[in-house]
């Protein structure tokens, strides 16, 4: 008895790797569906030292106009041509500001993007740099920020963390 059973557990591996075969066999020729890559939350179009903009905060647009009047401000250097590539009926821009600042070496950027379902609100990290002390540094007034592209979409608010002690808010 003992050796029929001992007969049987020796052919039982060759069986079990046939069985695992035609499963793997049989999944790789199942057609698979994937999911079309989605659209980013938000991504980062321009970063600058000079964007004329003097009070940390952030401004929203929506519009063309609204953004003419924001290229024309006196002291901002910014890729202009980057800004104006952007379809404001598919993306808003957000630009988060650092307010101004004594020395160069600042800068602000886009950490991250999420979406809260619970009330509609896009909540976007950011990182801001400053220069480490004792850092050679341009000796001019600059005023940092970051120009993000936002999804048009109905929304209740977009906050944004990381720039002040507390969250930076635009309600809608």
């Amino acid at each position: 008895m003992i050796a029929v059973i001992r007969k049987m557990l020796a052919g039982l591996p060759a069986v079990s790797l046939l069985a695992g075969s035609a499963l793997l066999a049989g999944c790789a020729s199942s057609d698979t569906v994937e999911d079309k890559p989605s659209e980013p939350l938000a991504r980062q179009v321009i970063q600058s030292a000079h964007c004329g903009l003097t009070g940390p905060g952030l401004a929203y647009v929506q519009t063309p106009e609204r953004l003419q009047q924001l290229l024309e401000l006196p002291a901002q250097n910014m890729a202009v041509q980057q800004l104006r590539q952007v379809d404001l009926g598919k993306e808003h821009l957000l630009f988060v500001t650092l307010g101004e600042k004594p020395t160069g070496g600042y800068s602000v950027s886009l950490t991250s993007a999420s979406l809260e379902n619970t009330d509609n609100t896009l909540r976007l990290s950011m990182t801001v740099r400053a220069p480490a002390p004792g850092t050679m540094v341009t000796q001019a007034i600059t005023s940092p920020c970051v120009v993000i592209a936002v999804l048009a979409r109905d929304r209740r608010e977009i906050r944004v963390s990381g720039v002040r002690d507390r969250d930076l808010v635009v309600k809608f």
